[in-house]
């Protein structure tokens, strides 16, 4: 069987560069100046902290340092790579210490160009001068630095996870036994769904025929069937490929499967697994979908896949011509999609002031994000020139974006729901502000800016603030800063 090259046809897409607001760089300096040069003239009247407030107000682990990262990750800026997401799930079943250099794929920096030879994302290096030697040779049994000052490099996919394996045998489980007759078996079947999945996406042109496309289809599905077969044999019942622990072969296929399950019902009207079409997949997926290491920061999610399909077709689907009928109407379909999901972002963070750990961290993670990036998120929420997914729309007051998002960034630190609604009485501020929020939502992208739950909660207050804020306001027009005397509180 001839497999297409899974780089080849992907690697066109995730050079493509969407800007987000959440990784957008700054340095300290900029960030400091930038601090307070939007701060609303009513701070001093009400209690809504500025952004070096919120900034000094992050809770320090200092309980806990951080472990010293051992391997640098240089991965997509985008999280959209599958390859890169497989060394990112890789390092924390692991659970090996590391720090991520983002690279732009459109503007590849010198230095990365000159250390990689591929040019390719990912790479890793590995800190060897920080590695420790315990084995038996060392008097005592005590740990023994090693003197080795060089640092390992290595690139491609599979070749890091091969060498992780090697270079930290006392971390996590070994993933990559290909010596396994077991693990050769899963990955030529895996390798058949990858192909025909991204044969079907990107095999055709405006030539193809409808026999050719439907056998494409029938392609996929058999090989999908072939891998829910395999998956009901598995010894000891699975639920992963090998049997009941995350393998590398696994690690292999997630980040492809994972689009494939979302995208594919809606451009290409094809179901990837249910409870009642392929069950084994399905478990598998729910299986996946319960590990720590990947669905607590790795993990897209429906909407972020979803949204980014409209954007995909309008580069790439044309090639150079005007899009057909076809194509504008899988665009109309997939965006509306992506609108009813919206509309779910307020059941979605399980139960505002929770106080599971889980929800604390969710809480943590999206006010450090957003508190880091706080001058882009506000200038990506109401800039008059977007720079994509410009028919999303943006607000046109800063200042009421910029004070709506700090009350945000509040009660995500103080997993409070409580906010006080005094400052958008009038309707006209609390029009545009609810629709930055509203933006912002829509805008955050799962993994890119951050972990599948921590967008959950800050999807959910931003959507929740903007309905509040419409609902109470008034048509009667006040000067800015100067509340009512009663006070209005929104639950988020």
């Amino acid at each position: 069987m001839v497999f297409i090259n899974l780089r080849s046809l992907i690697a066109v897409s995730i050079l493509y560069h969407a800007t987000s607001a959440f990784t957008q760089p700054t340095t300290a300096s900029s960030r400091r100046t930038s601090l307070h040069a939007i701060a609303p003239a009513a701070t001093a009247t009400v209690s809504v902290p500025s952004w070096v407030d919120l900034g000094e107000s992050l809770p320090s682990d200092s309980t806990s340092p951080p472990e010293q990262p051992l391997v640098t990750l240089y991965r997509d800026t985008n999280g959209w790579c599958p390859f890169c997401e497989r060394v990112w799930i890789a390092l924390r079943v692991k659970n090996i210490p590391y720090q991520e250099t983002l690279v732009n794929l459109q503007n590849k920096p010198d230095w990365f160009l000159n250390a990689v030879p591929s040019g390719l994302v990912p790479a890793v290096m590995i800190h060897t001068d920080l590695l420790t030697d315990t084995s038996s040779s060392s008097k005592d049994g005590e740990e023994k630095e090693k003197t080795t000052p060089e640092r390992t490099l290595v690139w491609e996919s599979v070749d890091i996870m091969r060498k992780l394996d090697e270079m930290f045998p006392n971390h996590g489980p070994k993933l990559m036994n290909e010596d396994d007759a077991a693990f050769l078996e899963a990955r030529e079947v895996c390798a058949a769904v990858q192909s025909a999945g991204f044969g079907m996406l990107y095999g055709g042109n405006a030539t193809t025929t409808a026999a050719e496309t439907e056998e494409k289809r029938l392609a996929l599905e058999a090989a999908l069937d072939a891998m829910d077969d395999h998956l009901s044999k598995v010894t000891d019942g699975g639920p992963f490929l090998l049997g009941g622990e995350l393998s590398g072969v696994d690690i292999e296929v997630i980040p492809t499967l994972e689009r494939f399950r979302y995208q594919f019902p809606l451009l290409k009207n094809v179901t990837i697994s249910s409870s009642s079409l392929r069950p084994n997949l399905q478990r598998w997926f729910e299986a996946i979908d319960a590990s720590p290491a990947y669905a607590s920061r790795v993990a897209g999610d429906e909407y972020s896949w979803t949204a980014v399909a409209s954007t995909f077709l309008r580069i790439f689907g044309s090639r150079g011509n005007e899009l057909t009928l076809e194509q504008n109407a899988t665009i109309a379909r997939v965006e509306a999609a992506a609108t009813a999901l919206t509309l779910d972002f307020v059941n979605d963070s399980g139960g505002a002031d929770s106080t599971d750990d889980g929800y604390v961290a969710a809480c943590r993670e999206a006010a450090e994000k957003l508190i880091a990036n706080h001058e882009a998120v506000v200038a990506d929420c109401s800039r008059a020139d977007p720079k994509s997914q410009k028919e999303m729309g943006r607000s046109s007051n800063v200042e009421r974006a910029d004070l709506a998002l700090r009350m945000i960034a509040n009660s995500l630190l103080n997993n409070n729901s409580d906010v006080d609604l005094t400052l958008f009485r009038n309707k006209k501020d609390a029009t545009e502000a609810a629709f930055a929020l509203r933006t912002v939502a829509k805008r955050l992208s799962v993994p890119r800016d951050m972990g599948g739950p921590a967008a959950k909660v800050l999807r959910r207050r931003l959507m929740v603030l903007a309905q509040n804020m419409e609902a109470n306001a008034k048509d009667s027009v006040r000067p800015l800063g100067i509340p009512r005397r009663s006070k209005f509180q929104s639950k988020l």
